[in-house]
């Protein structure tokens, strides 16, 4: 019985610790980073098993790889969206689709 309660961390731990790992090279506030573990953990959970088949390796050694590489790609995202300010354009996008008025009080 045990067991069974540790089945899904067992699956959870090699992305964790990845993740983990990938901190040491990633800058940026804590909760941002933590997010960014946060994220790159559920990449590994949920792509550990495609990628494992893809390359056909252990469902770890494939957890770990993405919970270590899946936080440099999230860190690249954000680092993207912040340089191309896409933040004001999809609030303006959604303002405009929703009819509400722009932030200028126009």
């Amino acid at each position: 019985m045990p067991s069974e309660q540790f089945q899904g961390l067992e699956k959870l731990a090699p992305g964790l610790i990845g993740s983990i790992g990938a901190l040491l090279w990633i800058k940026g506030t804590w909760p941002r980073r933590i997010a960014m573990m946060v994220l790159g953990s559920a990449a590994s959970y949920y792509g550990a098993p495609h990628v494992s088949n893809l390359f056909n390796m252990g469902e770890g050694l494939a957890g770990f790889l993405v919970g270590l590489f899946g936080m440099s790609v999230v860190d690249s995202v954000f680092k993207t969206w912040q340089d191309l300010g896409l933040t004001s354009i999809v609030r303006e996008f959604i303002r405009s689709r929703l009819g509400l008025p722009s932030k200028g009080g126009e």
